[in-house]
């Protein structure tokens, strides 16, 4: 995927989440207890965002990429673990969503920096 169209993917996302956010706060008849989502899954997104920043933090000689996919993999692992009954809990599908979302806002910052180019300011040319 270029450039061009990642920059184009994120301006229709964040026009669809500004037009959330607008009429979310201008509805009078909006019921933000319905469309919260259910405490587990903020748990999962907060970890999962906190254990990828604190880790990329922690060993900065490790690539973010790889520190992110590790701890993708480990929840994939304990969401197995659970489904055969070897650790206590339920297996769901949500719950690694959930992760994914919080590994993904933690690495967002590195994708977002790699779209990024030098502005010319014209000091550079001879």
């Amino acid at each position: 995927m270029n450039h061009i169209a990642i920059a184009g993917a994120a301006r229709a996302a964040l026009l669809a989440v500004f037009a959330v956010a607008l009429y979310g706060a201008i509805d009078p008849q909006h019921d933000h207890a319905a469309s919260a989502p259910p405490p587990d899954a903020v748990e999962h997104v907060i970890y999962g965002y906190l254990l990828t920043v604190l880790s990329i933090a922690a060993a900065p000689r490790f690539s973010p990429w790889l520190i992110g996919a590790a701890f993708l993999g480990i929840g994939v692992i304990f969401e197995a673990t659970q489904a055969m009954g070897l650790v206590s809990g339920t297996a769901q599908g949500q719950d690694l969503a959930s992760n994914v979302a919080g590994v993904a806002a933690a690495l967002a910052p590195f994708a977002l920096g790699r779209l990024r180019r030098p502005i010319s300011t014209g000091a550079d040319r001879p």
